[in-house]
C-alpha cells in the first residue's frame, strides 16, 4: 500500500495527501483521531522525500547504500520499459522513516469461520485489513475485537502503494533488505499502480505477489545475469513461495471442511487448535531454501493469520501457468487484464485464461494502458 521533493511543491503534495486521507477515512466513519494520525504520518513521509539522484551525489554515501539506490532506479526503468508497468514518479525519491515498519496491518476473523472482518474505503472498496501508523493503536483495536470473539493478527508492512494517486517514495527501511527483496517489493507495489480491482483485495495482492517475484526473476536473470547469485536467489524465492501457496491451499481447505461441520463449544476450540498445531508441524516439514522465508511456524496461528496468508498467496500456481503460456510477465499481465475485464469472479477468469491461452488480440497488443 505507500513523491517528489522540490521545496516549492512539497506543500501542494502534502495538501493533496491530507485531502485524500480525510475523504477516505471520513467516508468510512473513522474517528477524528484516526484521520488526524493517518494524515499526519502520510504528510511526514511526503515532506521527507529526497530525489534519489540527489542522494547519489552525496560524497560520503556508503557504497552499499549507493548500489541499492542505483538498483531502485534500474528497477523503475525495467518496470516501465520492459514490463509496461505504470511507474510515474514512484520510487524516484527516498523518504526517511523512523522504525522498521511504515504501517501495521490488522486482520480479524470470527473464531468459527475463515471469513475476514472487512472495512470499507472509498476507491479501494471493502478490504480485509485495516492499516495503522501506530503499532499501539493496532494492538488496541485488536484487543477490542478479541473481546468481541474475533481472532486477530497484526503484522508490520515495510511499503505500501497509493495506487498512483501520489508519487510513492522508497521508504528508507527497505534499504536494510538485500537487493533481491528490495526489487521484489518495488515490483509488487508498482503492479498495484498498474493494475487494481476495487473490492478484490485477495486478487490484487496475490497478483502483485506473483508479479513481484516473476518481475524480479526477469530483472536479475536477463542476459548474462542468469549465472549470477541474485538470479538463483530470486528463482529459489519464487519456488519456495509457490510451495508455501500450495501448502496453505491444502491446509485452509481442510480447516474449512472442519468449520463447515458447525462445531461449537469445546469441540470448536479443540478442533481448531489441533488443526493449527498440525499446520505448524507440516509447515516445518516443507523443503524450503534456508534463511529466505519468514518462519510461519514460529508465529501465531489463528483464523486471522491464515486469512492474511491467503490474501497474498492465493492461486499463485495458476498465475504461473498463465505466465508460461504467455511467454513472459508483460504479456501475462495483459492477458490477466483482458480475462478479468470480461467480468465475474477474477480468479475464475484467470484459471480459464491459464487453461485456454490468450486471445490473438492480447498476444499482439502493445504495452499496458488505461490503468
Amino acid at each position: 500500500m505507500s513523491r517528489r521533493t522540490a521545496a516549492n511543491s512539497g506543500a501542494t503534495w502534502i495538501a493533496r495527501a491530507l485531502v485524500l486521507l480525510a475523504l477516505s477515512f471520513g467516508a468510512m466513519g473513522c474517528s477524528a483521531g484516526y484521520v488526524a494520525r493517518a494524515a499526519y504520518e502520510e504528510a511526514r513521509i511526503l515532506w521527507r522525500r529526497q530525489e534519489i539522484e540527489q542522494k547519489l551525489a552525496e560524497p560520503d554515501l556508503p557504497p552499499a547504500m549507493k548500489r541499492k539506490l542505483e538498483l531502485v532506479l534500474e528497477v523503475r526503468r525495467f518496470a516501465a520499459e520492459r514490463l509496461g508497468f505504470r511507474v510515474g514518479g514512484s520510487y524516484r525519491t527516498v523518504s526517511e522513516v523512523d522504525g522498521g515498519a511504515i504501517v501495521h496491518l490488522l486482520t480479524a476473523a470470527r473464531r468459527d469461520r475463515l471469513e475476514p472482518r472487512t472495512w470499507w474505503f472509498p476507491i479501494v472498496g471493502r478490504v480485509p485489513y485495516r492499516g495503522y501508523f501506530s503499532e499501539r493503536a493496532a494492538a488496541a483495536m485488536a484487543a477490542d475485537l478479541e473481546r468481541q470473539e474475533y481472532d486477530t493478527y497484526v503484522r508490520p508492512a515495510i511499503a505500501f502503494s497509493t495506487l498512483g494517486w501520489f508519487d510513492d517514495p522508497l521508504p528508507s527501511p527497505l534499504l536494510r533488505h538485500d537487493e533481491v527483496t528490495l526489487a521484489q517489493v518495488i515490483f509488487h507495489e508498482l503492479l498495484h499502480n498498474t493494475f487494481f480491482l476495487s473490492g478484490e483485495t485477495t486478487f490484487d495482492e496475490s497478483m502483485a505477489t506473483f508479479a513481484g517475484y516473476r518481475a524480479t526473476i526477469e530483472f536479475f536473470c536477463d542476459g548474462d545475469g542468469s549465472a549470477g547469485e541474485a538470479c538463483r536467489t530470486a528463482t529459489a524465492d519464487w519456488q519456495d513461495t509457490l510451495t508455501i501457496s500450495q501448502f496453505f491451499a491444502r491446509g485452509l481447505a481442510e480447516l474449512q471442511s472442519f468449520y463447515d461441520s458447525k462445531p461449537s463449544g469445546a469441540a470448536l476450540e479443540e478442533g481448531r487448535q489441533r488443526a493449527f498445531a498440525e499446520m505448524r508441524e507440516s509447515f516445518r516439514a516443507l523443503k524450503l531454501h534456508p534463511g529466505r522465508n519468514a518462519d510461519f511456524a514460529a508465529g501465531p496461528i489463528n483464523n486471522a493469520s491464515l486469512i492474511q496468508e491467503r490474501i497474498y498467496l492465493k492461486d499463485l500456481d495458476v498465475f504461473d501457468r498463465l505466465y508460461h503460456r504467455a511467454g513472459g510477465l508483460r504479456r501475462a499481465v495483459e492477458e490477466i487484464r483482458e480475462a478479468v475485464g470480461r467480468g465475474g469472479e477474477p480468479f475464475a477468469r484467470v484459471r480459464e485464461a491459464a487453461a485456454t491461452g490468450a486471445s490473438p488480440a492480447a498476444r499482439t497488443s502493445g504495452g499496458l494502458t488505461g490503468y
